[in-house]
């Protein structure tokens, strides 16, 4: 248990450090559009693949040395540290978008461009 919880909190500062460094990025660069919970979520989905290579490819071979983290439950202890910090990366993502989705809609100025089309102007 203190492995999963040491993992999950790792997951989340690491989550936190994307987060910060993709906003950062799109504040400096005017064309950048980066989406620091997906960059995460793939991260975390390389990790994860990596971890199950090293936990039954590499420790399994060594179970006198690494005893402790070749096991089947201390690798799903890590997977689900890594699952559900990405749940929490997409989560958010999701609360920040309708977050800002219901702040810009209040004050937009609506203006007919055609008859098939109008053009919406934050305010």
């Amino acid at each position: 248990m203190t492995n999963f919880l040491f993992g999950l909190v790792s997951n989340l500062a690491l989550l936190a450090i994307v987060l910060i460094v993709c906003h950062l990025c799109n504040r400096l660069a005017p064309g950048a559009a980066l989406n620091g919970a997906h960059i995460f979520v793939a991260l975390a989905l390389a990790a994860l693949l990596f971890d199950a290579a090293l936990t039954f490819l590499v420790f399994a071979d060594a179970q006198t040395r690494y005893g402790t983290f070749s096991t089947p439950t201390a690798f799903f202890e890590r997977a689900s540290a890594y699952v559900l910090a990405a749940i929490a990366a997409l989560a958010w993502q999701y609360v920040a978008g309708r977050a800002r989705a219901t702040k810009t809609n209040k004050n937009t100025l609506v203006i007919r461009t055609s008859p098939y089309s109008e053009s919406r102007l934050p305010m």
